[in-house]
Order: structure tokens, then C-alpha cells, then sequence
């Protein structure tokens, strides 16, 4: 890759010092940001919409945990999952 902007050379040099399993993570989300489409929110994009904020959320936080074992996996996911809970949910609304 060759940077076309001088600030493109921070990233660029950032995104060489990332682990392996960390680069493919990276080019997923811009992947994902890439194909994201802005559109009015209608009773399907709605769903659509928070399923992505979710997903954007779990990367925010670290991710899943990718080369490790099921169970560290699904601890991991299971810890996220409770911690935007309480973020979100619980602590807006009186709920533990």
C-alpha cells in the first residue's frame, strides 16, 4: 500500500505494526464501512441499523477474541454482551 496523503501515513504506519489476526479485523470494518449504505430508517433498515451499531460496538470494545479456544470465545462475548447491557440498558432505565 502507498499512501496518496501525508496524514494516510500515520494509519498506514499503524496498520503495519498491528498483529496479523488485528489487520484482517481492520479491513473488515473497512470493508464494512465501505458497503454501508445511508438510507432513511424504516421499520427494516431499523433492526438493520441497531444490529450494526452493535457490531460496531463489539469492535469499539476489543471484539471477539479470534485464535483462542471456544471457551475463551464465548466467556469473552458473554462479558461484552453484559457490559453494553449495562451501558445502554440497565443503567438508563433503573435495571441490574
Amino acid at each position: 500500500m502507498k499512501a496518496t496523503h501525508p496524514s494516510e501515513d500515520k494509519i498506514l504506519l499503524k496498520f503495519r505494526k498491528l498483529p496479523e489476526y488485528r489487520k484482517s479485523e481492520v479491513l473488515d470494518f473497512i470493508d464494512f464501512l465501505s458497503r454501508k449504505k445511508h438510507t432513511a430508517a424504516g421499520e427494516g433498515n431499523a433492526y438493520a441499523a441497531s444490529l450494526e451499531a452493535l457490531r460496531m460496538k463489539i469492535r469499539e470494545k476489543g471484539g471477539l477474541i479470534t485464535g483462542k479456544s471456544k471457551d475463551q470465545v464465548v466467556k469473552k462475548l458473554r462479558a461484552t454482551r453484559e457490559t453494553l447491557w449495562k451501558e445502554d440498558y440497565a443503567d438508563r432505565f433503573g435495571q441490574q
